[in-house]
């Protein structure tokens, strides 16, 4: 008995200390998401609950409007959804890709803790930004079919596939974006620039198959279109939407993710400096 408990000991040493760094992380990561919904829009009345409802009444707003003056969209009889199901998508890329690029620019204080990481910090910016959009666009597709009658479908699962979808890639081109501007200034203009006509060309307003060639097959390269035709055909029981991969979406974030972090771990030094 004696001779046992000394060998014991040290491998429930071991186990404990594998497990606290995972359990530390996620308690940070948890602390770092309610520290983001406590101060995001911290000097504006209403708080976290306005970066809600200011894009809920923007695009419910903009769908009416929309609603009104095209009477007839491209697809379906109602403007409303047929701008939401494209917008949405969009809007979560959007957010997510944002809040990833400014993640440690925004955090540097905090990463002055020793139990905070870059990793912690990358998450719950991601973690918060998909939260908050998911919250935007049930409130949005609630509020649409509950007050018109849209005469369309609702494949939740194929919806929540093309979300995630455009939260990953969001998350990637977001890291890539993070990485690549700390060593080449330049690229923050060259990105503002080439996504300036991204709600143009995503396939929200316009059907893509609808548009010539070869000016359609373009568009295919923005991995955007895919998201979009894939959301659409979720909402849309006769709309089927062929040129719609969700593979290629996810391969780019795939890769822009690999680039983002092997460009963090190298200027690392530059992006806490800075």
């Amino acid at each position: 008995m004696d001779g046992s408990t000394p060998e014991l000991r040290p491998v429930q040493a071991s186990v404990s200390g594998r497990m606290l760094p995972r359990m530390s992380t996620l308690r940070t990561i948890a602390a770092l998401s309610m520290r983001e919904l406590t101060t995001s829009n911290g000097d504006t009345a209403g708080g976290y609950l306005w970066s809600v409802i200011s894009p809920v009444v923007g695009i419910i707003g903009l769908a009416m409007i929309f609603s009104a003056g095209f009477r007839v969209p491209p697809l379906g009889d109602n403007f409303a959804i047929f701008y939401a199901t494209g917008m949405l998508p969009f809007f979560m890329f959007r957010s997510v890709c944002a809040r990833v690029e400014f993640a440690i620019q925004s955090s540097r204080n905090l990463l002055n803790f020793p139990r905070v990481t870059l990793f912690d910090v990358l998450m719950s910016k991601f973690i918060m930004a998909v939260l908050t959009q998911a919250v935007v666009s049930v409130l949005v597709f609630g509020f649409i079919l509950y007050f018109y009658d849209t005469d369309t479908t609702f494949r939740v699962a194929e919806i929540l596939k093309s979300f995630a979808t455009a939260a990953v890639l969001g998350f990637g081109i977001g890291l890539m974006n993070c990485a690549v501007k700390t060593k080449f200034p330049l690229w923050d203009m060259v990105w503002n620039f080439v996504s300036r006509p991204l709600v143009i060309i995503s396939g929200i307003i316009i059907l893509v198959e609808t548009l010539p060639r070869p000016y359609s097959e373009w568009l295919l390269w923005n991995p955007l279109v895919h998201i979009t035709g894939r959301v659409r055909e979720a909402f849309y029981v006769d709309y089927v939407g062929s040129y719609a991969d969700l593979r290629y979406p996810l391969e780019i974030a795939l890769v822009t993710t690999f680039i983002g972090l092997a460009g963090i771990r190298l200027f690392s030094r530059e992006l806490l400096d800075k």
